[in-house]
């Protein structure tokens, strides 16, 4: 009953994304998409002679989730991700719960370089509107679990199909 779609371009995930949306029950944003792009693009190399730089402007992708929760159905559970640096887990995690209108956001601290994108390991808080919970340093699938953990919670709750 799961579904993966790979993407490549922040535009790629949006456009996936809105196609499977309405008849989603539940969605996990794990991508790590970038908050921006270049504002112009080329198709060929822009070569280093004659320059003694290169600036580059930049422009804000489309925030996915946040445009997804602002269509969402009644039923449908959202649970986003946060990679941070550092800080408190839980006022991060507070702040894009709020500003994403999701159900739950997955507080990733990258600061530390031992566990996350290139380890087995990760330790995360997961965010809700009722609390915030911190998940130890154990392997992904622990993660993983937790979060299913979660999802089944508030689903449960609401009285939606887990």
């Amino acid at each position: 009953g799961i579904t993966v779609t790979r993407v490549v371009t922040a535009a790629d995930l949006e456009a996936a994304t809105r196609a499977a949306f309405a008849a989603t029950d539940v969605l996990v944003m794990a991508a790590a998409v970038a908050d921006f792009r270049p504002s112009n693009s080329v198709d060929e190399k822009i070569k280093k002679s004659g320059r003694d730089g290169l600036a580059l402007e930049l422009e804000s992708t489309t925030d996915v989730l946040s445009g997804l929760a602002a269509e969402r159905r009644p039923g449908q559970t959202l649970i986003g991700f946060a990679a941070e640096h550092g800080g408190d887990p839980a006022a991060h995690g507070r702040v894009k719960l709020e500003r994403k209108r999701v159900d739950a956001v997955v507080v990733n601290d990258i600061s530390d370089v031992a566990i996350g994108f290139e380890s087995e390991q990760n330790e995360v808080t997961i965010v809700t509107a009722a609390d915030a919970r911190p998940v130890p340093r154990g392997p992904k699938s622990a993660v993983a679990a937790a979060i299913v953990d979660v999802v089944e919670e508030r689903r449960s709750r609401t009285g939606a199909q887990a």
